[in-house]
């Protein structure tokens, strides 16, 4: 199966987000959000704007450097699902790796208005 034009942006989209993260450029980060953009993950109020999310990925964040390694990407309509591995520092000096799924909503300017993630880790 093809990807149609569409599809390959959002992949592309996604994965920039990411290799962005890996390198700590929060403004290129940024840029990849609309103005009004709601985050969620476990942890965390929702945040919502970029100025939350600069605030965030700032200060409260808990990971310090590390890399994302996306294994799968699926594209229906404006919405992507990835799922893979981070590894690498959190900020209290300890080290992890951890599986994640994460999930995007695009609007029609290819910003991310809705994102989403869960952390594959022991909890019930």
């Amino acid at each position: 199966m093809s990807n149609t034009p569409l599809q390959t942006r959002l992949r592309q989209a996604v994965q920039g987000y990411y290799d962005a993260l890996d390198r700590n450029d929060v403004d290129e980060v940024l840029s990849d959000f609309s103005g009004d953009v709601l985050y969620r993950r476990p942890g965390y109020d929702p945040i919502v704007g970029l100025k939350g999310l600069r605030e965030y990925y700032t200060g409260s964040r808990k990971l310090a450097a590390g890399r994302h390694v996306l294994r799968a990407m699926v594209v229906e309509d404006n919405n992507v699902a990835a799922h893979g591995m981070w590894e690498g520092d959190l900020k209290d000096g300890g080290r992890t790796s951890m599986g994640f799924a994460a999930f995007f909503s695009f609007d029609s300017a290819g910003r991310i208005t809705e994102h989403t993630t869960y952390f594959f880790t022991p909890a019930v």
